[in-house]
């Protein structure tokens, strides 16, 4: 199957879908930006043990510390009988607001994930994916096709005004999206198991009562040594559970530390599966990298514009076909004017041409390439064709240029018209 005609309908058919996608990815890309400008960062030296101590000066009752993506200090506690969760300021421990997840943002990330559909969305936005992956393959491919090769993707394009607008944001945006539509597949695969991405067991490990109270963050020498840039979240021991530990999960492992003594009791690894959904996640998301999520809001923003001029190009080529007032079936005509056309246009054309031959008493048949013949009734043939690249015919018309150049002879004159940088060669 031609490269146009997957791309074709591959947009047609998927790209209402990638249309709703590429809006809702341009509000969740916003997210991140809006999170990491509002942020209160943490010193750069900081430690874990210094922002547990000062959190625990203004919080009662914390059972949980969050660093999210956007370096905001977030305290999830348990007071009252009240499940509380406040933004800190890493700097001296200050409440500075109540911390609250968007409604709004769920919903759009739900819808972005899986179409509020369950598994069964989950499962479409993952096909989604891989049509846009096609698509921009597809894409790519038919722009070299269009400029002449793979070294001319940078070179001016022609064309109307739509195809332009198609092409050249398809150069500007297409790498973005790829890595978009790679990283949704991971995501995907790794929702539905078919990618490991947990960490395996956790050890079986527990504190020991020593007949004293458990240690302040202060005094856990093993919290002083890990600094907070590096830090995912720190649970404390439940007030309820004397054997339980301090667990303090970063980027290079997660630790379980003794609360009365202050010892490492077990270390676990970061995992390369673990390292590798971070980075996915980084590069789909934006979370943690407003410049990033800035690039993706683009992309994502840019899905719109190519669904709208595809669907006009391919209208205005359904049109551009059909069009042709007063054609004369291909038996009984006299002359024959078969069109090759990459967006449409060049039927325009034929149709001027079609009325000045019928203006001077000729039986005239239009249509496409593809469709050639001639009956014996023919006298002249007119080829219009629209070529690109080195010459290259539309994606619908080559099988026919094979056929018409194997035919040894024609028993009417050909004339061919290129609309583009060369003409056909090889016909009979």
């Amino acid at each position: 199957m031609p490269w146009r005609t997957i791309h074709r309908w591959l947009g047609l058919v998927a790209g209402s879908f990638a249309l709703l996608l590429g809006l809702t990815g341009v509000l969740l890309a916003t997210d991140p930006v809006r999170d990491s400008w509002q942020a209160e960062p943490a010193a750069s030296d900081l430690s874990v043990a210094t922002l547990a101590q000062r959190a625990s000066g203004t919080v009662a009752g914390i059972e949980e510390i969050r660093r999210l993506p956007s370096g905001e200090i977030v305290v999830y506690s348990f007071d009252g009988g009240v499940a509380q969760a406040a933004r800190i300021d890493p700097r001296d421990g200050r409440v500075l607001s109540a911390y609250q997840p968007s409604a709004f943002s769920r919903w759009v990330k739900n819808l972005h994930r899986s179409f509020l559909l369950g598994n069964t969305g989950r499962a479409a936005a993952g096909g989604v994916a891989l049509a846009m992956l096609v698509l921009c393959a597809s894409g790519l491919v038919l722009t070299a096709q269009r400029l002449g090769g793979w070294r001319q993707l940078g070179a001016r394009v022609r064309g109307s005004t739509l195809q332009r607008v198609h092409v050249v944001t398809g150069r500007i945006a297409v790498a973005v999206l790829l890595l978009s539509s790679v990283t949704a597949l991971y995501m995907s695969a790794a929702t539905f198991g078919f990618i490991a991405t947990d960490s395996g067991q956790e050890p079986d490990v527990v504190s020991t009562p020593a007949g004293q109270p458990g240690r302040q963050a202060q005094d856990v020498a093993a919290l002083r040594e890990l600094r907070v840039q590096d830090l995912r979240k720190l649970s404390f021991p439940s007030a309820d559970d004397a054997q339980d530990t301090w667990k303090a999960d970063t980027r290079q492992g997660v630790a379980w530390i003794d609360q009365y003594s202050g010892a490492q009791l077990a270390w676990q690894d970061t995992t390369p599966a673990q390292r590798i959904q971070d980075v996915v996640m980084l590069l789909h998301t934006g979370e943690g990298a407003w410049p990033w999520a800035l690039l993706l809001m683009l992309a994502a923003a840019s899905i719109p514009v190519f669904w709208a001029s595809g669907v006009l190009l391919w209208w205005q080529g359904r049109q551009g076909s059909i069009r042709i007032d007063g054609n004369v079936a291909l038996a009984q005509a006299d002359t024959l004017v078969f069109v090759a056309s990459e967006g449409g246009t060049t039927w325009g054309f034929a149709r001027t041409l079609q009325q000045a031959l019928r203006a001077n008493g000729r039986r005239v048949h239009v249509g496409a390439l593809e469709d050639f013949r001639v009956s014996d009734a023919t006298r002249h043939i007119f080829v219009l064709a629209a070529t690109y690249g080195d010459g290259q015919p539309p994606a619908r018309a080559r099988q026919a240029v094979a056929r018409i150049a194997s035919q040894q002879a024609c028993a009417a004159p050909v004339a061919v018209l290129g609309f583009g940088d060369r003409q056909f060669e090889g016909y009979c």
